[in-house]
């Protein structure tokens, strides 16, 4: 079993990407199972999700990366007795620090686990208004990230995206930045490309 982390602060579009994602990582025929632990308004369908064979576990009421290890651990060996997923996706809560989630799966005996990935989505339509205020969590997500992805570039100039690139680089981040669209999958192929999944 495979897992790819799909941090993010609250609002950037993880849910709308995670979905985006979905086709490329299955078009192989490779089974995927979400794991959801957000305070979003917009959740992952998981009838939808279900009806096209996949798995969708919920877990709310506190962050997976601190008071809810133990239920994501409880997921992760649910998920893989009666499911069996080649891929988990885990989308956290906004202020999730990876780092922790890693080192939770990583130690946990008995799911079978090949390897973990992370990636971030940042929101360009707000990042350069909310940069400060949010740099340590940004910082902390991107850690550990194998690719960062700009969501909503239809919504920013050029000049701006460049603006974004730029300071995420200031963040110390020097992995690959991809310039995607979580509402119509643009560019999330190719991001997805760059991890080692």
């Amino acid at each position: 079993m495979k897992v790819v982390i799909v941090s993010g602060l609250l609002g950037v579009g993880k849910t709308s990407v995670i979905l985006k994602m979905l086709d490329p990582l299955m078009a192989d025929g490779t089974k995927v199972a979400v794991i959801e632990n957000d305070f979003g308004a917009m959740g992952v369908d998981s009838e939808v999700l279900e009806k096209n064979g996949m798995k969708v576990r919920d877990l709310k009421g506190g962050c997976i990366c601190c008071t809810m290890q133990g239920s994501l651990m409880d997921s992760l060996v649910s998920l893989k007795n009666e499911y069996d997923p080649g891929i988990v996706v885990i989308e956290p809560t906004g202020i999730a620090d990876p780092e922790f989630i890693v080192g939770s799966v990583e130690a946990f005996p008995g799911i079978g686990l090949e390897s973990t990935h992370v990636t971030v989505v940042v929101d360009c339509e707000r990042f350069l208004k909310v940069q400060k205020m949010f740099e340590r969590p940004l910082k902390n997500q991107l850690k550990l990230a194998e690719v960062a992805m700009l969501n909503k570039i239809d919504t920013v100039s050029a000049e701006d995206l460049d603006r974004i690139e730029a300071a995420i680089r200031g963040l110390g981040y020097d992995g690959p930045l991809k310039r995607i669209r979580g509402d119509t999958g643009e560019g999330i192929p190719e991001a997805i490309s760059e991890m080692s999944i």
